[in-house]
């Protein structure tokens, strides 16, 4: 019979309710992966004191050397496993320590709680600045998209349009939260994802900067570039502060979130139009695999234009198999949506 591994808490929050959980996660990694976790981290919200009530625990199980065989679709059924028991909603995540120390991390070097095992960040490098702009350019898109109900395997037109243009907050709240008690709520929390993913991005594209927090995000927008969008992003990050992540009840704070929705569109739109520009490069420069990520980002949204298309033909030509294949996919799913 194997013995147990004993696993304890190293680190605490300043909420109760939280460590409690925490304590109970750990427990059940050590039992359903034991002897192969290096270390437990809280990241985010929570790790930098700054949640707010509907606030995800967002905790990240750095693996020991590399995955096993089988270990991450393991991995993916603890999760999906864990989830629906846990009081606070979870976002876990899995990363191979070989990984966190060849191609380095951001967040979790500058802004995690080691909760449980060895702490490794002083053997992780800060992720380089070009590694991470690239990470921070790709991220808006997941939000943009998972917005706007279509048909399967249709892609994003550009311009875009709201994701529910007849809704109060013309759909930016179609995602609902849910409290520490389980009661699901009207939110936002989505809409503030957003505002802070395109500041990071638009952060590390223009001014060569990381940051490491939603609020560090915001500030570094308003040091740095203090555009058209900074006011947009300071008022959503506002609303977040103050009332959360639910859609207040108040009437002001509901005009203000209202009149946030409705401005988000446009930025939204001059963010994909600079992400155009970016995929358009990203295909051409980098790693196989950027450049694959790229190519298949460009069939994801319709640009009306020629230069997309002809991009992608260019790579029908490449020595890369994988590349040859990426151009296709997004050139058929183009065609097919003109």
């Amino acid at each position: 019979m194997t013995e147990m591994e004993e696993v304890s808490l190293v680190g605490l929050t300043e909420n109760m309710g939280v460590n409690a959980l925490l304590f109970g996660f750990v427990g059940l990694y050590a039992l359903t992966f034991p002897g192969r976790v290096r270390a437990c981290y809280l990241v985010g919200s929570h790790a930098t004191c700054e949640a707010v009530g509907e606030s995800d625990l967002d905790l990240t199980l750095v693996f020991k050397d590399t995955f096993l065989p089988g270990e991450e679709d393991r991995f993916e059924r603890f999760r999906m496993a864990v989830g629906p028991l846990a009081r606070y909603p979870l976002d876990l995540n899995a990363v191979e320590e070989a990984r966190l120390v060849a191609e380095g991390e951001v967040n979790l070097k500058q802004n995690a709680l080691l909760i449980a095992g060895e702490d490794l960040r002083d053997r992780v490098p800060l992720m380089p600045l070009e590694a991470w702009t690239r990470h921070s350019m790709h991220q808006p898109y997941r939000f943009i998209e998972r917005a706007r109900a279509r048909p399967e395997d249709e892609p994003l037109r550009f311009p875009l349009a709201y994701p529910d243009a007849r809704g109060e907050l013309y759909g930016y709240d179609y995602r609902e939260v849910t409290d520490a008690q389980g009661n699901l709520h009207r939110g936002f929390k989505e809409l503030v994802t957003l505002a802070c993913r395109m500041a990071t991005a638009v952060v590390a594209l223009d001014a060569g900067r990381h940051t490491f927090s939603k609020r560090d995000a915001i500030q570094a927008h308003r040091e740095h570039l203090n555009d058209t969008w900074t006011p947009l992003y300071e008022s959503i990050f506002a609303l977040r502060q103050k009332w959360g992540y639910r859609v207040p009840e108040d009437a002001a704070a509901k005009a203000a979130l209202k009149d946030a929705c409705a401005r988000m569109l446009d930025a939204e739109n001059a963010f994909l139009a600079r992400y155009r520009d970016f995929l358009l490069l990203e295909v051409t420069r980098g790693t196989v695999r950027d450049r694959v990520l790229a190519a298949r980002r460009l069939g994801d949204i319709a640009y009306p234009d020629a230069e997309v298309p002809q991009a992608l033909e260019r790579l029908l030509d490449s020595p890369e198999p994988s590349l040859r294949e990426a151009a296709r996919e997004s050139l058929a799913r183009l065609a097919k949506a003109a």
